[in-house]
C-alpha cells in the first residue's frame, strides 16, 4: 500500500509541472476504461465468467514526437474465489474440526503502470505505437487468522511485471484523440486481478 501511495504521489506531482510547460505540447493526461478482460473461475466444478474492467488516469511525458514515458494509476474491482474456513467447536467450547469453503468475494486493486512509447506516423489522423515497461499491481489483503495456524483469503502476493503492447491513436482534434491499446505481461502465469492479456480504451489530451 505505501508504493502505491507513493507512486500515486509522485503522478499527482508530475501533473503539477502542466501549469509550467503548457506550451510545450509535451504533456498529455489520458482517462481510460483500464484493465478490460474476461476471467474464467471456477466454483462449484463450474467455470464461471467474471467480466472487469477500471479507470486509469495516465500522465504522459514527450521529449520528441515519436517518443513519451507515461505513468499510469488504475482503480480496478474484481470477483475471485475465496477460501474460507468454517469450525465446529468442541464440547468445551474450544475449536473442533475445520473445514475449508470457498466463496466469491469482491475486492479492489490499484495497479501501477509505467512504459516507454514509440510513436509512428505522428503528422497523421491515425497514428500506431508500441510500447514496453513495468506493471505493479498490490494483492488484495488477507483477513488475520482466526484460529491458531490456520489462514484465510485469497493467498496473493503483491505482483511486478515486465509488458509490452500495441495500441494506436485516432486524432480528434489537434490536442485531442481516441485511443485503444493491448498490452501482454511478459510472464507465464496470469491470475484474477492481474491477467496476462489487458484492454483500454479512452480519451487523450495535449497540454
Amino acid at each position: 500500500m505505501r508504493r502505491i501511495l507513493f507512486l500515486t504521489a509522485l503522478l499527482l506531482c508530475c501533473s503539477s509541472v502542466w501549469a509550467d510547460d503548457v506550451l510545450d505540447d509535451r504533456w498529455r493526461i489520458s482517462i481510460l476504461a483500464a484493465g478490460i478482460s474476461t476471467e474464467a473461475n471456477e466454483f462449484a466444478g463450474q467455470r464461471v465468467q467474471d467480466a472487469h474492467a477500471g479507470i486509469a488516469v495516465g500522465v504522459a511525458y514527450a521529449p520528441a514526437p515519436q517518443w513519451d514515458v507515461e505513468m499510469t494509476v488504475a482503480s480496478q474491482t474484481h470477483r475471485s474465489p475465496y477460501t474460507r474456513y468454517f469450525y465446529l467447536p468442541g464440547p468445551d467450547g474450544t475449536p473442533g474440526q475445520v473445514f475449508p469453503g470457498t466463496e466469491f468475494r469482491e475486492y479492489r486493486v490499484m495497479p501501477v503502470d509505467l512504459s516507454v512509447t514509440r510513436h509512428f506516423l505522428v503528422d497523421r489522423p491515425i497514428a500506431p505505437y508500441v510500447r514496453a515497461g513495468v506493471r505493479y499491481v498490490n494483492a488484495p489483503d488477507d483477513p488475520s487468522p482466526t484460529l491458531c495456524c490456520v489462514h484465510e483469503g485469497f493467498g496473493v502476493d503483491d505482483r511486478t511485471s515486465a509488458q509490452a503492447g500495441a495500441g494506436v491513436r485516432v486524432r480528434l482534434t489537434p490536442r485531442t484523440a481516441l485511443r485503444a491499446e493491448a498490452t501482454r505481461l511478459l510472464r507465464s502465469e496470469g491470475i484474477d486481478f492481474d491477467p496476462l492479456t489487458r484492454y483500454a480504451i479512452g480519451v487523450s489530451w495535449l497540454f
